[in-house]
C-alpha cells in the first residue's frame, strides 16, 4: 500500500538507529496518520511518499507501519510554504516563503534547480549573496534526503547510512549500485558482511564476479589485519573466502568460479602470487623493502670499539653507580658500531640502563640521536626513563593527515646519524617499512624490544622475524635484575615466561585471587579496587589503575567490565548515550584507530572533559590537547577503564588488574599473560577462573602468522 502526505510533526526520532514516529497529513484527510519506520533525519514541511502496511497498537491504535519512503518535493501552496520555512534553509522565514511561493507559484522548485538567478530581485532583499548561501543548503538537502531515502529503503539506518553518505557524498547511490563492496574497503566499521548485505538488497547474486572478487580480497584484508598473516598459500585463502562467502565448499560450480576469480585478480595483479602465497601487493612490497634494508645494513662493516670509547662507558658507570655485566657491556659498544642492532629482553633485565649508557656515549661523539616508540604511552615512558625527547613514530615520519601518508620516506630522510626504536615487538610491517624509508643511508639504527611479548597487532612478526637471522647483531638479555622496593613482578613474569607457576603464587606486589562466576569476579574486583587498592598504592584509580581482559565480549569483556568500572570509578547520573554507550564527563577513553586530522592514535587515552547534549558530541583531553569529537566519530572510540591486553602493549600503569575466565579459552595463551603482567610497574592482580590461569601459563601455543621476511633476508644473501 502507498501514501503520500505532507510531515506535520515528528514524535519521536532514534538518532541512531533512524527508528522514528511521525505525523503525517495524508493527501486527501483532515488529521494526521501516524506513521512509524526507519528514517533519516527528517524536517517538518517536507513531503514523504511511502510503502508500507497498516498495523495496529494496542496503546496508540491505528498506525501505517513503512518499509520503504522516498521524499517528494512538496505541493500546494501550505506544502510549498511550510517547508522554505520549516528552518532548514538559512534566512528564509514564513514571510518571505510566502512572498516566494506568491511571486513563482508552482515553477518555484524548477526554478530553483535551473535557473535560481531569476529570484534575485523579484523578491525584496533577496540578494545574491543571500540567494548563494540559500542555493547551497537548497542543494546539499536535495542530494542527501534522496541518498538517505535510497540507503533506508534498503535497511542501512542510523549511523551507517550517515556515514556513507559522508563518505561518498552525491555519487553514493551510483557507487553502491555499481559496486556495493567498495564500502567494506574504504568505510570504517562497514565489514564484509555489512556490505555483503547491502549487496543482497541491490541485487547482486551470490555468486556473482564481483562479490567472489571482493570476497577473496576482503579474506587477504583481514588475514593481514586481525591475524597477522603478510601472505596466505592459495589453498588457505581459498578455504577461507568459502567461509566467508558462506559457501558450500562441495559446490562444483561455485569453487570453480571462485578459482577463476582469484586466477582473473592475479592476472591483473589486484594480488600476487610469490613464493607459493597470494599476496596483496602493498604486503609483498613493504616486506621486501624492509628485508633489502636489511641486507644493505648487514653489507656494511661494523667498526671494533676504540680503546677511548670503552673507557668512557667504565666511567658512566662509576659516575652512576652501574655495573654492567658482560653481556650489557658488549651490547653497548655493538649497538654503538654497528649499522643494525636488536635488543631483546624482558622486564628487569636492564633494557633502559644499557639505553642511558647508550644516550650518553651517542652525545660525547656528537651523535644526532632520535627517540621514538610505536605509541604516544610509550614514548612517554621513554622520555621519563632516558630524560631524552621522544615522539611516536607516526610524529616522525610526520603523518599526513590529509592523506594518512607520511612526509619523511627516501626522498626525505630523516636528520639523524642515530635512531633508536623502543617497543619494536608492537611495529608491524607497514610501519617498520615505512620507518626505512625515511632512514638516512648512513645513520644507523637500533631495534629495542620484548620478543615474548605479543607480535604487533598489525601483519607480520617483524622482532622475532629478524632476530631469528643469525648475522643481525643481536643482545639477548635474560638475567632479572632485582627490583626496586622489593617488587616480584618481573621475576614471576620471566618464571612464567618460562612456563613455570609463581611459587608462592602470591607475593609482595604480584597478587593472585580465585572466583568461581562471573558475578563473584565482578565482585571481587570491585572489593580490590575500593578496598585493596588503596592500602598498596596511592593513586586515583580513574587515571593510574587498569584492568586488562583477553577478549572484547563476553561477561568479562571489556564492553561489559567497562559498564561495570564506569558505575563505580565515575558514577555520575547523567551523560550521553551514543551508541550503546553511556558518555560521561571525567570518563577516560581510549581511541581505536588513526584520526591523522585530530592527530590522535590508535590506543591513545583521553580524558572527556565535557559531554555536548546539545550537539551530540564530547570534548575529550588527549594529554592536554582539547578536541571535539562529533556522535558519527564515536564508534571509533571506547571506554577505557578495561581494555584488552593487546591495546596495552607499550604502556605500564602503576596499579594492573587482570581477569580471566574460562570463556576466554581461545586467548588463554602464555604469551598474552606474559605481556599483561608485564604492564605493571607498582602492583599487579590476577583475578581467575579455576584453571583459567594456569591454563594461560601451560598454552605456550602461539598463532603461527604466514610471513617470509626472514627467509627474504637469507635468500637475497645466497643470490
Amino acid at each position: 500500500m502507498q501514501l503520500e502526505g505532507f510531515l506535520k510533526k515528528i514524535t519521536y526520532q532514534n538518532t541512531e538507529n533512524g527508528f522514528s514516529v511521525l505525523r503525517v497529513l495524508v493527501d486527501g484527510e483532515t488529521k494526521p496518520t501516524t506513521v512509524t519506520g526507519y528514517f533519516p533525519e527528517l524536517h517538518v514541511g517536507e513531503t514523504i511518499r511511502m510503502e508500507g502496511k497498516w498495523g495496529f497498537h494496542p496503546k496508540y491504535g491505528n498506525q501505517f507501519q513503512c518499509e520503504k519512503s522516498e521524499l517528494v518535493l512538496p505541493s500546494g501552496r501550505e506544502g510549498f510554504i511550510a517547508y522554505l520555512s520549516s528552518g532548514l534553509f538559512p534566512g528564509i522565514g514564513p514571510k518571505t516563503a510566502e512572498r516566494l511561493v506568491q511571486e513563482f507559484k508552482d515553477d518555484l522548485f524548477q526554478i530553483l534547480d535551473n535557473t535560481p538567478e531569476k529570484l534575485i530581485g523579484a523578491i525584496k532583499g533577496f540578494t545574491r549573496k543571500r540567494l548563494d548561501k540559500f542555493l547551497t543548503v537548497w542543494n546539499q538537502m536535495k542530494d542527501s534526503r534522496e541518498t538517505l531515502l535510497f540507503l533506508y529503503s534498503h535497511q542501512i539506518t542510523g549511523s551507517i547510512a550517515k556515514k556513507i553518505w559522508l563518505h561518498y557524498g552525491a555519487s553514493t547511490i551510483e557507487t553502491i549500485t555499481e559496486n556495493p563492496y567498495l564500502l567494506c574497503e574504504e568505510v570504517w566499521g562497514i565489514g564484509f558482511v555489512k556490505a555483503d548485505e547491502i549487496a543482497q538488497k541491490v541485487g547482486v547474486a551470490k555468486d556473482h564476479y564481483m562479490r567472489l572478487r571482493a570476497g577473496l580480497i576482503f579474506t587477504l584484508m583481514e588475514a593481514a589485519m586481525n591475524e597477522g598473516h603478510t601472505f596466505l598459500p592459495r589453498t588457505t585463502l581459498l578455504e577461507k573466502a568459502l567461509q566467508i562467502l558462506r559457501a558450500d565448499p562441495t559446490d562444483s560450480d561455485f569453487c570453480e568460479r571462485l578459482f577463476f576469480s582469484l586466477d582473473e585478480l592475479l592476472q591483473e595483479k589486484t594480488l600476487e602470487n610469490h613464493n607459493e602465497g597470494i599476496w596483496l601487493p602493498f604486503l609483498y612490497k613493504a616486506e621486501q623493502g624492509i628485508a633489502s634494508f636489511v641486507r644493505e645494513r648487514l653489507s656494511s662493516k661494523r667498526k671494533p670499539p676504540e680503546d677511548s670509547f670503552i673507557q668512557a662507558l667504565k666511567e658512566f658507570e662509576r659516575e652512576h653507580n652501574l655495573c654492567y655485566d658482560p653481556i650489557q657491556f658488549d651490547g653497548i659498544c655493538s649497538a654503538l658500531n654497528s649499522p643494525l642492532c636488536i635488543i631483546t629482553g624482558g622486564p628487569g633485565t636492564g633494557k633502559t640502563t644499557m639505553l642511558r649508557g647508550i644516550i650518553h656515549l651517542a652525545s660525547l661523539q656528537k651523535e644526532k640521536t632520535i627517540l621514538a616508540a610505536p605509541t604516544g604511552r610509550a614514548a612517554r615512558r621513554m622520555y621519563e626513563l632516558c630524560g631524552r625527547e621522544a615522539q611516536t613514530i607516526h610524529r616522525l615520519l610526520e603523518i599526513d593527515p590529509a592523506t594518512g601518508k607520511f612526509h619523511r620516506n627516501e626522498d626525505y630522510p630523516l636528520d639523524a646519524s642515530f635512531i633508536i626504536i623502543d617497543e619494536f615487538s608492537m611495529v608491524d610491517t607497514l610501519l617498520a617499512a615505512a620507518l626505512i624509508k625515511a632512514v638516512p643511508t648512513k645513520a644507523r639504527v637500533l631495534f629495542i624490544g620484548d620478543k615474548d611479548q605479543l607480535p604487533s597487532v598489525g601483519p607480520g612478526n617483524i622482532l622475532r622475524e629478524l632476530l631469528s637471522c643469525p648475522d643481525i647483531p643481536a643482545i639477548f638479555l635474560t638475567h632479572v635484575f632485582r627490583q626496586s622496593g622489593g617488587s616480584d613482578i618481573a621475576e614471576k613474569a620471566s618464571r612464567i615466561n618460562q612456563g613455570y607457576m609463581p611459587n608462592p603464587i602470591d607475593g609482595t606486589h604480584f597478587h593472585f585471587h580465585l572466583f568461581d562466576t562471573p558475578e563473584e569476579g565482578k565482585e571481587l574486583l570491585k572489593k580490590i579496587i575500593t578496598e585493596d587498592l588503596p592500602g598498596k598504592l596511592s593513586i586515583d584509580p580513574l587515571q593510574n589503575l587498569q584492568v586488562l581482559s583477553p577478549m572484547r565480549k563476553g561477561p568479562l569483556g571489556i564492553f561489559e567490565l567497562n559498564r561495570f568500572l564506569q558505575k563505580i570509578l565515575n558514577p555520575k547520573p547523567t551523560g550521553l548515550s551514543i551508541l550503546g554507550v553511556d558518555w560521561k564527563n571525567g570518563d577516560r577513553v581510549m581511541q581505536l584507530k588513526n584520526n591523522y586530522d585530530k592527530n590522535v592514535f590508535n590506543g591513545d587515552i583521553g580524558f572527556i572533559k565535557q559531554v555536548n547534549k546539545d550537539s551530540q558530541s564530547l570534548s575529550i583531553d588527549f594529554e592536554g590537547k582539547i578536541m571535539r569529537f562529533e556522535t558519527l566519530e564515536l564508534d571509533q572510540m571506547n571506554l577505557a577503564y578495561a581494555c584488552t591486553i593487546h591495546k596495552s602493549q607499550g604502556s605500564e600503569y602503576p596499579a594492573v588488574i587482570i581477569i580471566l575466565d574460562q570463556s576466554h579459552y581461545m586467548m588463554l595463551q602464555r604469551n598474552l599473560i606474559y605481556t599483561a603482567i608485564t604492564r605493571a610497574k607498582g602492583h599487579v592482580w590476577i583475578l581467575s577462573a579455576p584453571g583459567a590461569f594456569h591454563t594461560a601459563v601451560r598454552n605456550n601455543r602461539s598463532i603461527k602468522r604466514y610471513t617470509q621476511l626472514a627467509e627474504s633476508i637469507k635468500d637475497g644473501f645466497n643470490q
